[in-house]
């Protein structure tokens, strides 16, 4: 039997037939006839995760810890003495001594985020925490401050005539936060045939893509921020704006070209690396095509300047006639209307962490703060913790102190499917299913797609030993646990919408939200090819929402980062920058845990005069790393790459210390670093 089904696996959500017999997946393949993707999407982590399924290592029953061992349990035994030990805590320290950590799965699965944010609201606590500041957030944040709401902008790349994209790993890995969808690459070849397109390729290392595009622009590691805010000064300085676009759209243009005053082009090029007139005519072609799009990849805003880069984009998108328009930066409401929910939950006004006075974005605060909610003293202290999902502890700057963070936890669950870092301190690991094991309803993320459609798949076969999904397992959790009698710090409707969804079917849940915001039923999505599929998105779809329906080209927080800006002093001795948030396979991309993958070690150029297989020291002013070398031609000469996540702690060399104070984003990339020989290949 072939099923249409799509992979959850990474953002790219590709459409999958999957040919099942006996209750075993016997293949899975692009389906040539899926709306988003159009048979792309044959990649290794696809097939691969067949396997993983039935994996030595898999975890298939509940686990308790006893001592340095650990024990199979009974759900309902499970079940119950978490249920208990949660309900001492909250009983001896409160509902926020109660927290929830969401791994990056979460993004792509509809049924476990909704049940996840709803037991958090049911329970009274706001301690929820993910990578969402890591990847969209800033541009999210971004969005609500200058046009209204947390709209996802997504890259018009099918339809631009001049199309920057940032890093030029999208195909090795994804096309980053908020773009789903496969087919980019191929689009964009055909837009090239077709009608000329430009596109140019920007990024430390000369990838494939860049081989296969018109430019290639070498930018140092990081310097992402100064490239975008290069490009803005070089368009407002020359007078290359949209006039009409801005006096009819926009407010605070001319506050913004006095805040770029003290900027310079040749300044933001040499922190880029680069000569001045190449940053200009990146500019300058930018403004004068018909259409343009900047497109960052997933490392563009995971940089210490994360708050600037995403004004910049958005803004240099804006005085130039590319936002909410064809051919630059879009917002599509999709099937349906998630973006009235997300409206209602706006960061101004809403919770802000404890110690850092971070603002929580859609409800989530950034994993980043999580360690000092857990170490440092005081009233509503972090004492128990469930991770749903994912391997925060890979994931985590200063590794050192997060696991410091880990080890203080009075209580720790973790669902899981594999063993990883966080699992080897948590108290209780529950088994989940795989993606190909349980029923899906792409309606958190279907909006992010370059495609009105709206995409159902089934289980395709039985869950590997007990597992269980997400969804299930947090139900179930919530039936044992009261709900918090002081409401909610979001309010006393989401607090009682939590309680209905943290313990109610789903499904009919869903299936009353299809039918009263869409004219399609249920049984639409039931039948093969289990979608619903609209066409073409609107691309130049309004969606304005400040009070003078204008977008602000300058909110105040930004005006205040831009005055306290000073520009990074070089340091002689550490020459290097140092890039961390590259993703060089698609397991990165999955949230899944790398431990057992093979390390990738250092990326360098040959002309550093390290040998190719070289012992290696990694030093950063905050810690140190030993690894591999191996020589990368096409990387920069002062740049260099060490991918997290992998066997080698990559997180020891950055600092949990220093995040973004309007997104809490840590700083992955641009880091500056020093490269040793520890001995001589063997």
């Amino acid at each position: 039997m072939t099923i249409h089904t799509y992979c959850r696996n990474c953002e790219h959500s590709c459409g999958v037939l999957a040919d099942v017999s006996e209750g075993c997946i016997d293949q899975l393949r692009p389906d040539p006839s899926d709306p988003v993707c159009h048979g792309a999407g044959d990649c290794q982590y696809l097939h691969g995760s067949v396997a993983q399924m039935d994996s030595d290592v898999r975890i298939r029953k509940p686990l308790r810890r006893s001592g340095n061992d650990w024990v199979e349990s009974s759900w309902d035994e499970a079940l119950d003495a978490i249920a208990h030990r949660f309900s001492e805590l909250r009983t001896q320290s409160g509902n926020q001594s109660v927290g929830l950590s969401l791994g990056p799965n979460l993004e792509r699965n509809s049924y476990g985020l909704i049940r996840a944010l709803s037991l958090a609201l049911s329970l009274g606590t706001s301690q929820i925490f993910s990578g969402l500041s890591q990847g969209a957030g800033p541009r999210l944040r971004m969005a609500e401050l200058m046009l209204g709401s947390p709209t996802p902008l997504l890259s018009d790349l099918s339809r631009a005539h001049y199309v920057v994209v940032l890093g030029g790993h999208q195909s090795e890995g994804d096309w980053g936060p908020w773009n789903l969808g496969g087919a980019h690459e191929r689009d964009l070849h055909h837009s090239r045939r077709t009608k000329g397109t430009k596109v140019v390729v920007v990024g430390p290392r000369k990838t494939a893509l860049a081989e296969s595009m018109d430019q290639y622009v070498a930018i140092r590691a990081g310097s992402e921020p100064f490239l975008l805010m290069g490009m803005l000064v070089a368009v407002v300085r020359g007078g290359w704006v949209d006039q009409q676009y801005i006096d009819d759209y926009c407010e605070d243009y001319e506050a913004l070209r006095d805040i770029l005053e003290p900027w310079s082009v040749e300044d933001c090029a040499k922190e880029c690396g680069i000569e001045p007139a190449q940053l200009s005519g990146l500019a300058l072609k930018f403004s004068r095509a018909a259409m343009a799009v900047v497109h960052p990849d997933y490392g563009t805003f995971a940089n210490a300047h994360a708050t600037m880069a995403a004004w910049a984009w958005l803004t240099l998108h804006t005085v130039t006639a590319n936002t909410l328009r064809p051919g630059g930066l879009y917002a599509h409401s999709g099937l349906v209307d998630i973006q009235s929910v997300m409206d209602r939950i706006p960061t101004d006004g809403a919770p802000h962490t404890r110690v850092l006075d971070l603002p929580m974005l859609l409800m989530q605060a950034p994993i980043a703060a999580l360690p000092d909610e857990i170490l440092v003293p005081g009233e509503d202290r972090i004492r128990g913790l469930i991770c749903v999902t994912g391997d925060p502890l890979s994931r985590l700057p200063d590794s050192e102190r997060s696991r410091e963070a880990f080890e203080k936890l009075d209580f720790l669950v973790c669902l899981a499917r594999e063993p990883n870092a966080t699992t080897e301190h948590a108290d209780w690991i529950l088994p989940l299913t795989s993606p190909w094991e349980r029923a899906d309803l792409q309606l958190v993320d279907h909006h992010l797609l370059p495609r009105t459609v709206l995409r159902w798949t089934p289980a395709l076969v039985s869950p590997v030993g007990e597992a269980r999904t997400e969804q299930e397992i947090l139900g179930e959790l919530a039936k044992r646990l009261k709900p918090s009698r002081k409401g909610s710090s979001w309010g006393t409707h989401l607090h009682l919408l939590g309680r209905m969804l943290s313990r109610a079917d789903l499904d009919q849940w869903m299936r009353r939200a299809l039918e009263w915001s869409t004219e399609h039923e249920w049984s639409e999505l039931e039948a093969a090819p289990h979608r619903i599929d609209q066409g073409d998105t609107d691309r130049s779809a309004w969606q304005v929402t400040t009070p003078s329906g204008r977008v602000r080209l300058l909110p105040d927080v930004v005006r205040d980062v831009l005055n306290g800006f000073q520009s990074p002093i070089a340091n002689a001795e550490y020459p290097f920058r140092l890039r961390t948030s590259l993703r060089i396979d698609r397991k990165a991309c999955s949230g899944d845990s790398l431990l057992g993958v093979a390390d990738p070690g250092l990326a360098v150029h040959p002309d550093l005069g390290i040998a190719d297989g070289a012992k290696v020291r990694v030093t950063t002013r905050h810690g140190t790393v030993e690894t591999v070398a191996h020589h990368e031609p096409a990387l920069r000469e002062d740049s260099v790459d060490l991918p997290y996540g992998y066997k080698t702690d990559v997180m020891r060399l950055l600092s949990g210390a220093r995040l973004d104070g309007l997104c809490g984003t840590a700083a992955f990339d641009g880091i500056q670093c020093k490269v040793e020989a520890c001995e001589s290949p063997s």
